[in-house]
C-alpha cells in the first residue's frame, strides 16, 4: 500500500534534496501535516512526526496552530497509570502559553495521542511539523486503556499496518463529527479477527485501544522507499 499522506514530504539525503507525495528516495523524511480540530467541541488527535527532542509537547505541538489560538483551549493527555485523563493545559494567552507548565510539558510522541478541545465557533488546523518515523518501529500498548495511533502519517486500518490483536482487546475510533464513539472493533481469535471489522484511522487521528490480557507492543518496519 502506497504512502497515502506523507503530505508534501521534502526528502533530505546525502545527494541532495528530493521530494514528491507519491514516492520518496532518501533515507531520511521530514514534512508537514495539517489536522483540523472541529469548532465547539473535542477532536482526538495524535502526533503523526518526530518534531525532535524536546519538541513533542502539548504545548510545542499545539503552538502550530494556524491564527490566532482561541482563549480556552484545551488539550487533554491521557495517563495510563491511573486509567484517566490528566487535567488539561489551557491557552491562556500569547504571553502564557498554555498553563500549568507540568501538563504543556506533556510529551506527546508519535504513535500517542490527545484530546483537544476548541471552544470557538470556528474549525481550527493544527500543523505538525517533523520527521517520519521510519525502521523497525514499535509502540508499546500497555495492559488496560491507552491513546494510540499510527507511527507515521498514513491513513487505514490499525490492523492493516501491523497492529496484532488478542482476545479481549478493543479498539474505539471517536467521532468528532458526533461527539461520540463508534461501535468498538473487539478482537475474537485468529479465525475471526476483529469484529466488527476495525475503521480507517485518518493521519492525524488517534483512537482508545484496550489491552485485556498482558502488555504488548504494535510492531511494524517501515520505510518512506517502500510505504507498505
Amino acid at each position: 500500500m502506497r504512502t497515502k499522506a506523507l503530505l508534501l514530504i521534502a526528502a533530505f539525503a546525502a545527494a541532495g534534496v528530493a521530494s514528491s507525495v507519491a514516492q520518496v528516495y532518501s533515507v531520511n523524511a521530514v514534512g508537514y501535516v495539517n489536522t483540523t480540530l472541529v469548532p465547539n467541541g473535542f477532536t482526538l488527535i495524535s502526533n503523526p512526526l518526530d518534531a525532535g527532542a524536546g519538541n513533542n509537547t502539548v504545548g510545542k505541538l499545539l503552538s502550530n496552530i494556524q491564527g490566532a489560538i482561541p482563549t480556552g483551549l484545551k488539550a487533554f493527555t491521557f495517563d495510563g497509570a491511573t486509567g484517566s485523563f490528566r487535567l488539561p493545559a489551557s491557552y491562556v494567552n500569547a504571553a502564557v502559553g498554555f498553563s500549568p507548565v507540568a501538563r504543556a510539558n506533556d510529551v506527546v510522541n508519535p504513535g500517542e495521542g490527545m484530546f483537544v478541545f476548541n471552544p470557538s465557533a470556528s474549525a481550527l488546523t493544527v500543523t505538525f511539523v517533523g520527521q517520519v518515523m521510519q525502521g523497525n518501529l514499535v509502540n508499546p500498548l500497555p495492559q488496560g486503556f491507552s491513546v494510540k495511533a499510527n507511527q507515521v502519517p498514513q491513513a487505514g486500518k490499525p490492523d492493516s499496518f501491523g497492529l496484532q490483536g488478542a482476545t479481549g482487546d478493543k479498539i474505539f475510533k471517536f467521532d468528532k463529527t458526533t461527539g461520540a464513539y463508534k461501535q468498538p472493533s473487539s478482537y475474537v481469535n485468529a479465525a475471526v479477527g476483529w469484529s466488527p471489522a476495525t475503521s480507517v484511522i485518518e493521519v492525524g487521528e488517534a483512537f482508545f485501544f484496550f489491552r485485556n490480557g498482558a502488555p504488548g507492543s504494535w510492531n511494524r518496519s517501515f520505510s518512506v522507499n517502500n510505504p507498505s
